[in-house]
């Protein structure tokens, strides 16, 4: 009997537990007609709730007719059914997307919406082994990798698919031999959409030409892409505290060097779980990780990607930054009083300024001193500006700025937020973290010393 054979299904991919809600997704076409019926026959066993959610999208004549179908069919069987009409074509011309996008977008809005009203934790949708098939087929003309040859997974996120082991023609039997009605969706024929072109024109052909189980092929072809593919995946999740340097909500920073060790699929899971982390990975492409991975082997540094979704990928000397945040300068400028404690807005970091004698100065790990007597009058701290010199420490020369901070392989993207010890000049008298200048080291002769202290910001 088909619904044991749903059950075993849905217990060996762990889709559901028991006292669970669960909202199936029901068109009134036999696919999920057959879900419907099977889930219910399967309550008591799987010890479960079901709800069924009809979105009446509007696109044709029959649509209202459906939707009066579903509602009644699920008034018979004694299922709660919540319903709700939407125009999908206005919806698609205000987004600017297609109607298929748009209809499958708005139907799992809607079964978003449903399961905070209801408390339901699980969406379950009729998708069998033949959309399987079609989609692995779908992927392949695109050009997918691995990942989109796994076709349609048993559960993604909230949303499970307990009939994808098994093909159309076992669904319309179980409805038949139940003398179960459903309605037929004429759009399913309409050429204009490649699936139903893949559906009626190509696997027809490649059933009759290469091989009559195709459809079985593969589905077989998905299973094994989709167990490989978790094999990668657990390794990229290994390897990727060894190559992220940083993250957050807005910002991933991949070191590249490291990066570019690694062999290049793994260079693009990485690239894809940067992605991912910003603004999920389904809007990403072979093209969009192919333009990054050009990127990362530039010589050049201080380049920009600019892609979709707001996202820019920087490669600065060997980092790789992604970030959905525009990088803006960054400019301040603090008079500082001695003693004092001084902390930048504009970067949230905070200093103390303290004055000891020379026979008293034990700094602590990261202070930086500076000959206070050496010090002009007034002393700010500051960003960098145009023409800044630098004399640093050690060195008989001077330089801009600018070129030290290439010297050192700042970022540039860090440069603005460093806090610069300076007068009222262009002559820069220390680099908090990264130098001192000459001009303003200590010496034999100093006897104050201006002790600056990295304090812990709030």
């Amino acid at each position: 009997m088909l619904a044991n054979q749903v059950k075993k299904y849905i217990d060996a991919n762990g889709l559901i537990q028991p006292g669970q809600k669960v909202i199936v997704g029901v068109s009134g076409g036999p696919d999920s007609m057959a879900l419907l019926h099977i889930m219910l026959t399967l309550a008591a066993a799987l010890q479960i709730e079901v709800i069924a959610a009809h979105l009446n999208h509007g696109l044709r004549v029959e649509a209202g007719a459906e939707e009066a179908f579903v509602m009644e069919k699920c008034r018979t069987w004694g299922i709660t059914c919540y319903s709700r009409s939407v125009s999908v074509t206005a919806l698609a011309q205000a987004n600017k997307t297609t109607l298929e996008d748009t209809g499958r977008n708005a139907r799992y809005q809607y079964f978003k919406e449903l399961q905070e009203l209801t408390g339901a934790q699980l969406i379950a949708t009729a998708h069998h082994a033949d959309d399987m098939a079609e989609t692995v087929l779908l992927h392949l003309l695109r050009g997918s990798g691995i990942k989109g040859l796994r076709g349609i997974q048993p559960r993604s996120g909230k949303v499970i698919r307990p009939l994808l082991a098994f093909n159309k023609t076992e669904l319309v039997n179980y409805l038949q031999a139940r003398e179960i009605d459903y309605c037929l969706d004429q759009s399913n024929d309409d050429q204009a959409y490649l699936r139903n072109r893949i559906r009626h024109g190509l696997i027809p052909y490649l059933q009759k030409e290469f091989n009559p189980q195709i459809m079985g092929k593969l589905n077989q072809l998905a299973l094994i892409a989709r167990d490989e593919n978790e094999a990668l995946e657990e390794e990229t999740r290994r390897i990727w505290p060894d190559t992220v340097l940083k993250e957050d909500e807005n910002t991933v920073v991949i070191d590249n060097g490291a990066m570019l060790l690694l062999p290049r699929g793994y260079q693009r899971r990485i690239i894809l779980r940067a992605f991912a982390r910003l603004t999920g990975e389904s809007e990403w492409n072979l093209d969009d990780v192919q333009k990054v991975l050009e990127l990362s082997r530039k010589k050049s540094s201080a380049l920009t990607l600019q892609l979709k979704k707001k996202v820019q990928v920087n490669k600065s000397y060997d980092k790789m930054i992604f970030t959905t945040q525009p990088i803006e300068t960054t400019s301040f400028q603090y008079k500082v009083v001695v003693p004092g404690e001084l902390k930048i807005a504009e970067t949230g970091a905070a200093y103390q300024f303290l004055l000891v004698k020379r026979e008293e100065y034990y700094p602590l790990d990261g202070d930086i001193g500076l000959d206070y007597h050496r010090l002009p009058a007034n002393i700010y701290l500051r960003s960098r500006e145009p023409g800044d010199i630098f004399r640093p420490q050690g060195m008989s020369i001077s330089k801009k700025l600018k070129k030290y901070f290439i010297e050192l392989k700042i970022p540039y993207y860090e440069r603005d937020r460093a806090a610069l010890v300076a007068g009222e000049d262009h002559e820069i008298l220390a680099v908090l973290g990264f130098g001192i200048s000459r001009t303003a080291e200590i010496n034999s002769s100093t006897r104050n010393i201006l002790v600056i202290r990295r304090q812990e910001s709030d």
